[in-house]
């Protein structure tokens, strides 16, 4: 969430767009009762029109989307602001106060403000509703009344509208507190499932993926598989280089594997030197020759003068199995591709003789 300084309004254009038809429809069944009724105000049948046009010019800008959201959200809080406020101060002249509706809804200009603007621009513009609203009262009220009648009936009014603007301060405050908690309480959950080194998703991550996709795996929903990778001759690096440089290796697999993985795939850290994909609707030779693509990527990374390779396993899903079986597999796989010489692809074990090292091994009986 942005600071409520310079955060957003609230407002979708959807909801945006519903709020202007509500308010075409409401100014437009005032006008009609108002004037059916014999007591509309010479203000209101001049005022009246003129809103339900500019709410109808805003809410084709909406719909078209010619005009960006903020204009229109301002046009849209001035014109009703400007009403309320025009109108209030209108039948407070002694000479019009007659059967008067605006003084009750001046309230909403607040509301308003805070719904449809970024908090920025509704602190200013509450401000100038509010200095507008008293002033214009008080030009209006004192020239039929004495300054103690007029003083009473003004500061009356700025009373109950600091008490509305008070409020909803406090509302919008709260609001920015629970949504920071929950900011706070997603950023912790999100590190609780990424490895801080290669910022991909960690062995927890990972889990927690893995519970959230077994139920559609298990009914066959869709193909899967899962790759194991496993970077080769890793503690010789970490022995020869130092654990800096093993570091540095890692991160560079992890990420160059985050930008080569398909775009619905899942990459995580298992442990160590080793990494996970879960990658789906692919047919098994697709899957083969992924993993296979993968592996001569990394083989062809140059990190720091070191040139590394990784075995990989890849474990087929089954209608019969489930994922602890699959991953089962996987691992046994990826041990047939250690002992096969590694930088070597397995995904199914044989009595064959083992892939040349090098080179990718699809095992077959």
């Amino acid at each position: 969430m942005k600071n409520t300084s310079s955060g957003p309004s609230m407002l979708s254009r959807a909801v945006f767009g519903r709020l202007l038809l509500l308010a075409i429809v409401c100014f437009s069944v005032v006008w009609i009762i108002d004037y059916n009724s014999g007591i509309i105000a010479s203000f209101d049948a001049f005022a009246y029109p003129i809103c339900i046009s500019s709410f109808s010019v805003v809410y084709l800008l909406t719909i078209t989307k010619k005009a960006p959201d903020q204009y229109l959200h301002l046009v849209t809080y001035s014109v009703v602001a400007g009403y309320l406020i025009a109108s209030s101060i209108w039948h407070h002249m002694a000479t019009n106060g007659i059967f008067s509706n605006a003084a009750q809804w001046l309230g909403l200009n607040y509301v308003i403000a805070y719904l449809f603007l970024e908090v920025r621009k509704a602190i200013l513009m509450t401000i100038l509703a509010f200095s507008v609203t008293v002033i214009g009262h008080f030009i209006a009220l004192i020239q039929h009344y004495s300054i103690e009648d007029t003083l009473g009936v003004v500061l009356n009014i700025a009373v109950a509208h600091i008490v509305y603007i008070v409020l909803l301060w406090t509302v919008i405050q709260l609001r920015s507190s629970e949504n920071k908690a929950q900011q706070q309480v997603s950023m912790l959950e999100h590190y609780a499932y990424i490895d801080p080194l290669t910022r991909i998703l960690n062995r927890r991550g990972l889990e927690k993926v893995t519970q959230e996709l077994e139920q559609e795996f298990h009914l066959g929903q869709q193909e899967f598989a899962i790759l194991l990778l496993d970077i080769d001759y890793f503690k010789d690096i970490n022995d020869r280089y130092g654990h800096l440089k093993g570091d540095d290796v890692l991160t560079n697999i992890a990420s160059l594997l985050s930008r080569k993985i398909n775009p619905k795939d899942i990459i995580g850290r298992w442990g160590g030197e080793e990494f996970i994909i879960y990658t789906m609707n692919q047919s098994r030779k697709e899957i083969f020759d992924y993993a296979n693509s993968l592996r001569e990527l990394v083989s062809k990374l140059v990190i720091g003068g070191i040139t590394v390779t990784v075995s990989v396993g890849v474990g087929y899903s089954q209608p019969d199995k489930g994922l602890s079986d699959i991953f089962y597999l996987a691992d046994q796989h990826l041990y047939a591709a250690k002992k096969a010489g590694r930088n070597t692809v397995v995904d199914r074990i044989s009595n064959s003789k083992e892939s040349e090292n090098g080179k990718a091994g699809l095992l077959v009986s």
